[in-house]
């Protein structure tokens, strides 16, 4: 008959298991972290579309008003500038009776209005979020070396619900020239 032989079995040392552990963990909380941020990017979706679309509309009414005549191109200026778009930020506000926004005649803060789970804006669970957090700011620039062109530069800032500003911002050129 032959020998039979044992072999020495052994199983996980304790270093062994403490590395695979941290590995676990550190990879755990790699997936926490990308949670996270995917959680905050998605409350901020809301916010940013909003303020991409508020730039969007301020450059669209000033070249309405200047392609409608209802301005002339000397008007497109700052305040400060003698033109009749405010300098500064301001809150985000409705258009007054020029249909202009960062004028001295505009209304009240804006407010919008979404459709709620039935989908159908203007029935009983509609939406209502005042834009009272957001910000806008019209900076109008002459070049030196073109009177016929303007720079204008659209900020809107808000304050996310954690307490960061963000900013966005549309630049622009317009000619005297519809």
């Amino acid at each position: 008959m032959g020998i039979i032989r044992l072999r020495n079995e052994q199983g996980f040392t304790l270093i062994e298991f403490m590395i695979a552990t941290i590995i676990l963990v550190v990879g755990l909380l790699g997936l926490l972290a990308l949670y996270s941020y995917a959680l905050a990017t998605v409350t901020l979706s809301d916010e940013n579309s909003i303020a991409k679309q508020k730039a969007r509309e301020t450059l669209e009414s000033i070249y309405t008003a200047r392609n409608t005549s209802q301005i002339s191109f000397s008007m497109i200026n700052n305040v400060s500038n003698g033109g009749i778009f405010v300098d500064g930020e301001l809150p985000l506000t409705t258009p007054g009776n020029d249909g202009l926004v960062g004028t001295a005649d505009d209304g009240n803060v804006e407010i919008m209005i979404t459709a709620g789970d039935d989908g159908i804006v203007g029935t009983e669970d509609d939406e209502t979020k005042t834009l009272d957090y957001f910000t806008r700011q019209i900076i109008i620039a002459q070049p030196a070396t073109a009177s016929d062109l303007k720079g204008i530069q659209v900020i809107i800032t808000y304050t996310t619900p954690t307490g960061l500003t963000q900013y966005y911002t549309v630049n622009s050129l317009i000619s005297r020239y519809r």
